[in-house]
């Protein structure tokens, strides 16, 4: 089976140089081909992507067919008790990601989001972070996305976003 293609967070990557850019006719062409060139590195990635769903539609399909040949009936329903797989964040690179993407899921511009409540949607999630103080680890990475998210002053890892 092919090894699955190194990925990249190509969004940030375009946002961190419209960040640097004076919008002079040069900085957009400059834009617009960086932007050619990570088109060009994540179309392979949908086709490997395209083609590892195919091939497990294609194993479902012949299983699902498989139990109604033997069995004589449709299967069942996959049981609703089936236990979460928890997702350990356990690199800086994994938890800045993960942290990002629930805090910006959670709120809308302008609202006020707490570490705490990050903790729990992050917990509520299946995601489990391997840091000896979960929540002063997402307060120093928001902390950090600055274009994002405000530290609120006076209040103890509340964040305010921004965009």
């Amino acid at each position: 089976m092919a090894e699955s293609p190194a990925l990249k967070d190509w969004r940030s990557l375009v946002e961190e140089q419209l960040n640097k850019v004076t919008y002079a006719e040069a900085d957009i062409l400059k834009i617009m081909y960086i932007c050619q060139d990570y088109l060009g590195e994540i179309q392979p990635i949908g086709q490997w992507v395209g083609q590892q769903e195919g091939f497990v539609r294609q194993m479902h399909h012949i299983f699902s067919d498989m139990y109604f040949t033997m069995f004589g009936k449709q299967p069942p329903p996959r049981p609703t008790e089936a236990p979460i797989t928890e997702v350990l964040l356990d690199t800086p690179e994994s938890r800045k990601q993960a942290i990002r993407e629930v805090a910006l899921s959670i709120t809308k511009p302008g609202d006020d989001v707490s570490d705490e409540a990050v903790f729990e949607e992050l917990k509520r999630r299946g995601m489990k972070i391997d840091a000896f103080n979960p929540t002063a680890t997402i307060s120093t990475i928001l902390n950090g996305f600055k274009p994002q998210f405000e530290k609120v002053q006076g209040k103890r890892g509340v964040f305010r976003r921004q965009q």
